[in-house]
């Protein structure tokens, strides 16, 4: 088994069965490298196995060592093995008994740490998972074997990591698992040296075991993988791999290429091949079909038990005591006797069985009935409790409750009187300085930042005035009470514009609540209604009739969200779109016609007006469904408005269009030489 080998143990292992080689490795598997590589330093001779049955590789742990032809199986997997070479004095460790601490240390990091980075890299990567499930597919013969082996093995070694590392982040694992293995590339580099061996001159299990796992990672489908090139980036690492296969697997892998060599040379048979594929689905697929069919509920299976028949049973009994013949003269009745008591023994003792397992099963369901019992009457407790605290606590609540408002009643009712004798004595101040006509009030209120300060004690300042007799001491009073009335006023408007064109919803409406109080508030709304209207309707092109409803649409939500009175202001801009847009674009259309009174004009005059008015009362009635007012004729008499010069002076134009009409048909009658006939009329 290798080159260096001197003296062979010779053993009763029969043989060693491993998974087939893999380019220059004699066994792609990394535990049946790490047991050859241990055989080989013990100087072990033993005969390899690799072209086992499909369902031996499938089924076997391998490495497998083998006894007595075959036929016992000794120890399965790289650490029993090794364990059962130690049982047989076979310890290639026993020269480093000194540092065997260190041996085990080093054993420990290795299996901890570099194994699970290489069995990520082999069974985790997406990369390389295929890669490595093909090549253990060439024993396993393809499908469907091949498929359940890496399933299997792949989802066991992420179950081993979910237990050791926990299943949180399985990535952030992985990652940490790569870090790891670096690390004991590292270290496994610092150790190694300049040494032919991790210790020294001679190589030990732990050798092999590093070996095991080093060489697939370097000489596999995995090898430009990051872990990979980061061991090939190591080059004691590197040269320790190349050291033992040429030197103790040098033969085993000329072996291995030989039977490759011939095997590739076997003809083989693809047609049985591809048979046994569709056999092996087709047979999955109908295994599958029945499993869906039994659980699902489409196919039952019922197995008939056999009703207990007394009558039966002592026929049974008396034709096997007697072999059929109760007539002969050797007819033992005492044997006949002894099989019914024996039978009726056997009875007696199924019977207290059953009995006693009766009594069991109404044990175990009493015990489970008081046990639920239990539960249930300590949930009712407990709702009970529950419940009776949730009474309490409402009560609490309500009284509390009760008392808040009562408080708040108190505090309103004190706040209240409070606030007006405030409001009544800043009154009082002020008016004190407008009554003294040496005091200049001229600068009052000129603080923007206390507009609304200002607007409220002016609008007391202006009721309170208002209710002064007209004499001499109150009318210097008056007039400049009324003079800073206008002008606040009038500063309210303003910002309640620049608000307007900032789209300031807020502001706009803090203004226009102070303006309520104002004279100026209608000023307000009609400002608010101009805006709105401004540039909307200036482009001549327009279909008015059509942008009345959208303006309605797009201004109501605004109106609805600042006034108090949203009808009054949509009432407000329906009167003055209609009376300062529908009107005059109506008076523009018709004015053209009635200028020019001939046939002609005053046909498009009377269709015009026939088209308008039909518009406009299909205007009025969709903006009725909008329910802008509550009057139902709101609509209709804004009509009425706009139409009623036209409506009057119809009957006229239409009459003298109709007799304009029947006089040019009468002459061109009578130019074709026609006569005109006077209907009689009378007796």
């Amino acid at each position: 088994m290798s080159s260096s080998s001197t003296t062979e143990p010779k053993l009763a292992f029969t043989s060693l069965c491993i998974w087939p080689a893999y380019g220059a490795l004699p066994s792609f598997d990394p535990e049946c490298l790490s047991v050859l590589a241990h055989f080989a330093f013990s100087r072990l001779n033993v005969p390899i196995k690799t072209n086992l049955g499909r369902l031996m590789f499938y089924k076997e742990r391998l490495p497998l060592l083998l006894s007595d032809n075959d036929n016992i199986h000794l120890a399965a997997g790289y650490e029993a093995i090794v364990e059962l070479c130690k049982r047989s004095h076979i310890d290639i460790d026993e020269q480093f008994h000194a540092n065997i601490a260190d041996l085990l240390a080093l054993n420990a990091l290795v299996k901890s740490a570099f194994v699970p980075a290489v069995l990520d890299t082999f069974w985790l990567d997406d990369t390389y998972r295929s890669s490595i499930i093909n090549i253990y597919a060439r024993s396993l013969g393809g499908f469907p074997l091949a498929f359940f082996y890496g399933k299997q093995k792949t989802e066991k070694i992420k179950k081993q990591f979910n237990i050791i590392y926990g299943d949180n982040n399985f990535d952030q694992t992985r990652k940490s698992i790569f870090e790891k293995g670096k690390k004991v590339l590292d270290h496994l580099t610092v150790v190694l040296g300049t040494k032919p061996f991790l210790f020294g001159a001679s190589p030990t299990s732990v050798d092999a075991f590093v070996f095991g796992y080093l060489a697939p990672l370097i000489h596999g489908p995995a090898s430009n993988s990051a872990l990979a090139r980061y061991a090939s980036s190591r080059k004691n690492l590197r040269d320790f791999v190349d050291r033992i296969l040429t030197v103790y697997l040098g033969d085993l892998a000329k072996e291995s290429a030989t039977a490759d060599s011939v095997s590739t040379t076997i003809p083989t048979r693809p047609n049985e091949d591809r048979l046994r594929d569709k056999v092996a689905v087709i047979a999955v697929g109908i295994l599958t079909m029945c499993a869906y069919a039994y659980l699902s509920g489409l196919v039952r299976i019922e197995i008939n038990q056999t009703v207990f028949d007394v009558d039966n049973l002592i026929e049974n009994i008396a034709y096997k005591s007697t072999d059929g013949n109760v007539v002969n003269e050797n007819f033992d009745p005492n044997l006949l006797e002894s099989k019914f008591r024996q039978a009726m023994s056997i009875l007696q003792d199924y019977q207290v069985q059953t009995e006693q397992n009766i009594k069991h099963l109404e044990e175990a369901c009493e015990k489970e009935r008081n046990t639920w019992a239990n539960s249930v009457a300590q949930l009712e407790e407990l709702y009970q409790s529950t419940y009776t605290g949730q009474q309490e606590l409402e009560m609490r609540i309500s009284v509390i409750s009760t008392k808040v408002i009562q408080i708040g009643h108190q505090l309103e009712s004190k706040s209240n009187p409070r606030q007006q004798l405030i409001d009544a004595r800043t009154t009082a101040k002020y008016l004190e300085r407008f009554l003294d006509a040496n005091d200049d009030v001229s600068l009052m209120f000129q603080d923007a930042s206390k507009l609304e300060q200002a607007a409220h004690i002016i609008h007391q300042l202006y009721n309170v005035l208002q209710e002064l007799p007209d004499e001499p001491k109150f009318i210097e009073a008056k007039t400049k009470v009324k003079e800073r009335y206008l002008a606040i006023e009038e500063e309210l408007l303003l910002e309640f514009s620049r608000a307007q064109v900032r789209n300031d919803k807020k502001a706009m409406k803090k203004y226009i609540k102070l303006l309520s109080k104002f004279k100026g508030h209608n000023d307000c709304i009609q400002n608010f209604i101009t805006d709105c209207l401004k540039g909307y309707f200036d482009n001549p092109n327009i279909d008015i009739f059509y942008s009345i409803p959208q303006l309605f649409t797009k201004v109501s939500e605004l109106i609805n969200e600042l006034f108090d009175q949203p009808e009054k202001v949509t009432e407000r801009l329906i009167i003055t779109v209609y009376t300062e847009k529908l009107a005059p674009y109506v008076r523009d259309q018709l004015d053209a016609y009635v200028r020019n009174p001939d046939l002609d004009n005053m046909e498009k005059y009377l269709q015009t007006l026939y088209t308008l008015s039909k518009k406009a009362t299909k205007l009025s009635n969709d903006l009725q469904t909008q329910k802008i007012s509550d009057d139902p004729a709101f609509l209709h008499k804004l009509n009425q408005h706009v139409f009623k010069s036209y409506l009057k002076t119809y009957s006229k134009y239409e009459i003298n269009c109709l007799e304009e009409k029947f006089q040019v048909h009468l002459e061109r009658v009578e130019s074709t030489g026609g006569q005109r006939r006077i209907k009689p009329t009378g007796l």
